[in-house]
């Protein structure tokens, strides 16, 4: 993440089942799943900013039922929408979404409103997604971070069992964030460095200590709380944790290794959550595997991406005929895998194996990439969790109807280790 080299930016889009004219009708990109779609490109001119939300805010302590008041001018139907456990009537293990307003008109001036059934729905961070349509096509999407105080558990915390792909290897890395945390300014005495190690913050938001006022990093039940703010006192702050401190001790990961981080994130303009490797402090000779970089925000300016990005970057290395080495990456449609939907719909499982000869990606158990292991990757690796906003990414940051707050929840991360030569 020294600089920005993602290969795609990411895209929001839906085919919504309106009642309006065949000519105003949007078209279905997905036969199966018409709404809300995160999966398809559209270049983002349709989408503009129009909802604003009156109660509850963003981020807020929801419990029960909970009435959701919004304003959108201009618009003229709603509906909402949140991702929910396995039910009798659904009872896939992913999860499915469920509508928790289904299609209504708004008043003449454009105020709407419906009642959200917490306790129906995962209990911590949900994302209760809001979508309105003009009667000219144009449309908007709000994203709603809730903490469900209440409702049911479900898949939360490290899992009993271990993944698939660590098969052979054994866990000597793991945090479920259900305890006091352990972080400090240049990661000394300290689980965490609260900055990336060497230097290179690249955040717009800036990755700040965990004692500044804002409380960029935070723990929450069983999660690590991410939280990104800007007040009118300051610039913007979050957060980022790494495994290594500035003096080099903490914790490496060694190959062959496998390492995993479960989370959820906005996704609005300007938020980048992402799960990371490097095998160097600066910048040396080195490999860094960007094992999940997610953009949030569409409309015209805005990333308008596809799933996400994993990346491996060979920094500062060249192949014979002096050109430098290329990128290998992939862009993971998530609307077309697993439980089908968004980096920010529901929490997701990203890992990385890195092994003598391959070096593999995962999405929920799902392998997405994979290469032959460059020779740095075989050295010792730096782990990193961060959610960036704007900065080196170059996308804007437009957070105002968000009252400047945005979260990453962070379950759990574990890494195993195989025999070590």
């Amino acid at each position: 993440m020294y600089r920005f080299t993602c290969a795609g930016l990411c895209t929001l889009a839906f085919a919504a089942n309106f009642t309006m004219s065949q000519e105003q009708q949007p078209k279905p990109k997905n036969d199966g799943y018409l709404e809300f779609y995160y999966g398809q490109s559209t270049g983002g001119e349709e989408w503009i900013q129009s909802i604003r939300m009156q109660t509850p805010a963003p981020g807020s302590d929801v419990k029960g039922d909970t009435r959701v008041e919004f304003t959108a001018p201009g618009m003229k139907v709603a509906k909402a929408m949140c991702w929910r456990q396995p039910t009798d009537e659904q009872p896939s293990h992913w999860g499915h979404d469920s509508i928790v307003a289904e299609q209504f008109e708004l008043s003449a001036d454009g105020r709407g409103s419906f009642v959200f059934k917490a306790d129906d729905f995962p209990h911590g961070p949900v994302t209760l997604r809001i979508l309105t349509q003009a009667a000219d096509g144009l449309k908007d999407i709000y994203e709603l971070q809730l903490y469900n105080a209440g409702g049911v558990r479900w898949n939360l915390g490290i899992p009993a069992t271990d993944p698939p792909a660590a098969k052979g290897m054994k866990l000597v890395f793991s945090d479920d964030f259900d305890g006091p945390l352990s972080i400090s300014n240049d990661g000394r005495n300290a689980r965490y460095n609260a900055h990336k190690p060497g230097g290179g913050d690249f955040s717009g938001w800036q990755f700040s200590n965990p004692d500044h006022p804002n409380r960029p990093l935070r723990q929450r039940d069983t999660f690590l709380q991410i939280a990104a703010r800007k007040t009118p006192n300051d610039k913007g702050s979050s957060g980022l944790i790494a495994t290594v401190a500035e003096d080099r001790s903490g914790f490496w990961a060694k190959p062959p290794f496998y390492a995993e981080c479960r989370f959820v994130a906005h996704s609005a303009p300007g938020t980048w959550p992402a799960f990371w490797t490097v095998t160097q402090m600066v910048k040396a000779p080195g490999d860094e595997l960007d094992i999940v970089e997610a953009y949030g925000g569409v409309g015209k300016k805005n990333p308008n991406f596809v799933g996400y990005s994993c990346v491996t970057h060979f920094w500062n290395q060249f192949n014979p005929d002096g050109t430098p080495r290329k990128a290998k990456s992939a862009r993971v449609k998530t609307m077309e895998i697993g439980g089908k939907n968004h980096f920010s719909t529901t929490f997701h499982t990203y890992a990385v194996r890195v092994d003598r000869e391959h070096t593999i990606y995962y999405y929920d158990d799902i392998e997405v990439l994979r290469h032959a292991t460059n020779d740095k990757s075989l050295e010792p690796h730096i782990l990193l969790i961060n959610y960036a906003i704007g900065g080196i990414s170059g996308w804007q940051i437009d957070l105002e109807r968000y009252n400047n707050s945005t979260d990453m929840y962070v379950d759990y991360i574990r890494v195993y280790q195989g025999d070590v030569e």
